[in-house]
């Protein structure tokens, strides 16, 4: 029987000998470069496969269709894949007629996904095992042709325990492999309600939280110990590895968790029990026994190990920056981030009107300036601050129609060289890529990584800015591959709520939709709905926005690194029409309503009218949120109505608290606030500030 084999680590050189042991002609392998990032501690399957004379290849994307037609060519009846690391499309599965066969190491359906070897031990099992199954385009879910159990000892470690699979693997196989051969394999549905599933595990996932029993920290320090990078403290600013642990009783008064109790033998107090160290290092030393780390740090009886700390014993905080800070949605995550005590806020805008209640408040720290002009200041700041939010942009249909080259200059170019500056200084990076970068794309959602980017005729000017900030995308996600960039890119889709922008901007046109609408009735002017108000979008509340995006901020295991995230609300969909109609009747229903004038009415107009010619729109923009679902655990609370409320009164109040008329007779002014019912006098003066105004 002719396979095709994709494999790395230690069990694909078993699968590849248990195929060759059991009469497979094996057509080819392909495996993966080893990464230099990367402890290679492990089996080299391209060594192994040259050495019996088989083709090997290792392409950067396996499902390509230049390697989808050359698998076809080489005709294989079967496809196997040991410990291969990325997922295969379902253009290649198709192609063996016998199948395809994935060996995984855990007792399916539990413990899918990635690292089961090193999550059954942080989970304290006491059982494992390997399971030998049919692959489709979900991960680990297809039928069961045989497993094999593995008893996990106490003193197993992720090093014992892969080579005890390995050996499973290879009895699996050569009891398996004749029966595929013959056509008499089995094939038992899983049970998917039992399924559970792991993400990939990152270095930063080892440090230990004290509050933990003794028995879960152990099991942590032997799922990540050598050859994995550690389980690891601090002590203050110094990173503490601890390679191997026994559990002690902790005995008299109660310790708080990270508690050194002693230091010959090392004990650190847990939330329940202590641990002796039985071997260490620190990240700059070598590997000893816990007496001597002890004496090597300095440490006693009575300090605590923990997060990493400031100088004053402080936890440390991470410093995030963010340009346009005085913006919707800088103002609202500098108030999340600061209300959560872990982080610093750097911040950058043109002004402070929003953000005049941080000002002064610990942890915050504002300059007013400008990204073209303070460049020195941006780019010290990169260097100094953990976290990069570049959220200065020019971000209106009317300005992309008549400013196209200021958006380019701004959007584009000053954004790259904020990039270019985190690339040089090695800082995460957390981009709002929009919703607008869709364009004129058709796709019912807006997934992230499967819908097209469609962009109008080059003489509609208003797509230049969905062309800068696609573009800037696709160089931040290549910078990332070629040069190590941290980020994750984010698609705001129309939030709204308190401190959208101002009714000012909405003025000269330069809002988003529900600020002009709202301007229109505190004025008693028209609504005038663009080619009849027919495009649909789906408004989500900043509070919800505002939570997914902290999410992404923290990051926590790594989850959202090279992600792009929709962070939309698609159960509040309305078109342009119906939200001016539910704010028209939250309006009417409002206690201030009186203080306004009476409504205009509504009236259609062509985009070219009022946009300019270069205008042109999408009718819908719904997003899909299953990244953020599944990633983050986030979905959208807030409901429509209540935004809208949220927004229209925080507006109502802005226009009250600038208004400073004179009260006609009868009428009692409050702070040049009239509290009358609307008059006629009102009315005029109204007339006359719009027909006054540029």
């Amino acid at each position: 029987m002719k396979a095709v084999v994709f494999a790395y680590h230690n069990i694909g050189c078993v699968g590849i000998e248990a195929l060759l042991r059991n009469g497979f002609q094996i057509s080819a392998v392909f495996t993966h470069t080893d990464d230099s990032k990367e402890n290679v501690w492990f089996d080299s399957v391209a060594q192994l496969a040259a050495s019996k004379g088989i083709a090997v290849f290792a392409p950067e994307d396996i499902n390509h269709p230049l390697w989808a037609r050359k698998i076809k060519e080489l005709g294989p009846d079967i496809i196997f894949s040991f410990y291969y690391r990325k997922m295969i499309n379902q253009s290649i599965l198709d192609i063996p007629p016998k199948g395809c066969l994935n060996l995984h190491g855990s007792l399916l359906p539990k413990y899918r996904g990635r690292c089961p070897v090193n999550w059954v031990l942080v989970n304290g099992e006491k059982e494992t095992g390997v399971t030998l199954h049919y692959m489709t385009a979900r991960p680990d879910d297809g039928d069961i042709v045989r497993q094999k159990a593995v008893e996990i000892g106490d003193g197993d470690t992720a090093r014992s325990l892969h080579d005890k699979v390995a050996a499973a693997a290879s009895i699996l196989l050569d009891e398996a492999l004749p029966e595929i051969k013959d056509n008499t394999a089995r094939r038992v549905a899983q049970d998917h309600s039992r399924s559970t599933y792991y993400r990939g595990r990152r270095p930063e996932d080892g440090e230990i939280d004290w509050r933990y029993g003794a028995r879960e920290v152990r099991n942590l320090v032997r799922a990540v110990t050598r050859p994995y990078p550690g389980a690891f403290s601090y002590k203050a600013n110094q990173k503490c590895i601890f390679w191997s642990v026994s559990e002690m009783p902790c005995e008299g008064a109660k310790v708080s968790p990270g508690v050194i109790v002693s230091t010959n033998p090392l004990v650190v107090a847990c939330g329940q029990g202590a641990l002796r160290i039985d071997f260490g290092q620190s990240s700059d030393g070598v590997y000893m026994s816990g007496v001597q780390l002890a004496r090597s740090l300095n440490l006693v009886e009575g300090m605590k190990l923990g997060p990493i700390r400031n100088v004053d014993g402080a936890v440390k905080k991470k410093h995030v920056l963010i340009l346009g800070v005085n913006g919707f949605i800088g103002n609202a995550l500098s108030e999340r981030l600061l209300a959560s005590g872990k982080y610093e806020v750097h911040g950058m805008d043109l002004r402070s009107n929003y953000i005049e209640h941080l000002i002064g408040r610990e942890g915050f720290h504002f300059e007013e300036g400008d990204i073209t002009i303070h460049r020195e200041w941006t780019e010290y700041h990169i260097r100094k601050c953990d976290i990069v939010l570049p959220l200065v942009a020019i971000a209106t249909p009317i300005e992309y129609t008549r400013n196209p080259i200021g958006v380019f200059e701004l959007d584009f170019e000053e954004n790259l060289r904020i990039i270019r500056n985190c690339v040089k200084y090695k800082k995460r990076v957390v981009f709002p890529s929009t919703s607008e970068v869709y364009g004129m794309c058709d796709a019912e959602e807006f997934d992230e990584d499967s819908s097209r980017l469609v962009v109008g005729p080059i003489r509609m000017q208003r797509w230049i800015y969905s062309c800068c900030k696609q573009l800037l995308d696709r160089v931040i996600w290549a910078y990332g591959q070629k040069e190590g960039l941290e980020f994750t890119l984010f698609r705001p889709f129309n939030w709204i709520g308190p401190k959208l922008d101002s009714l000012n901007s909405a003025r000269i046109g330069s809002s988003r939709a529900i600020t002009q609408l709202i301007l229109n009735l505190v004025e008693g002017t028209p609504i005038l709905l663009i080619d009849g108000g027919s495009q649909k979008r789906c408004f989500t509340d900043v509070s919800d926005g505002v939570e997914c995006l902290y999410r992404i901020i923290e990051n926590k295991n790594g989850v959202c690194n090279s992600k792009i995230i929709n962070i939309g609300n698609p159960d509040n969909e309305l078109s342009i029409r119906e939200l001016a109609e539910l704010l028209l009747a939250r309006f009417e229903a409002n206690a201030q309503r009186g203080q306004f004038p009476p409504f205009a009415g509504m009236r259609h107009v062509e985009s070219s009218s009022y946009y300019g010619r270069g205008y042109q729109d999408v009718q819908h923009r719904r997003p899909s949120i299953r990244n953020a679902q599944k990633l983050l655990g986030w979905t959208p609370k807030v409901p429509l109505e209540e935004s809208v409320e949220q927004t229209l009164e925080f507006f109502l109040r802005e226009s009250l608290k600038s208004r400073e008329f004179i009260p006609a007779p009868g009428q009692k002014a409050r702070g040049g606030i009239v509290s009358a019912e609307y008059s006629p006098q009102m009315e005029e003066m109204e007339l006359e500030y719009h027909e006054s105004r540029p």
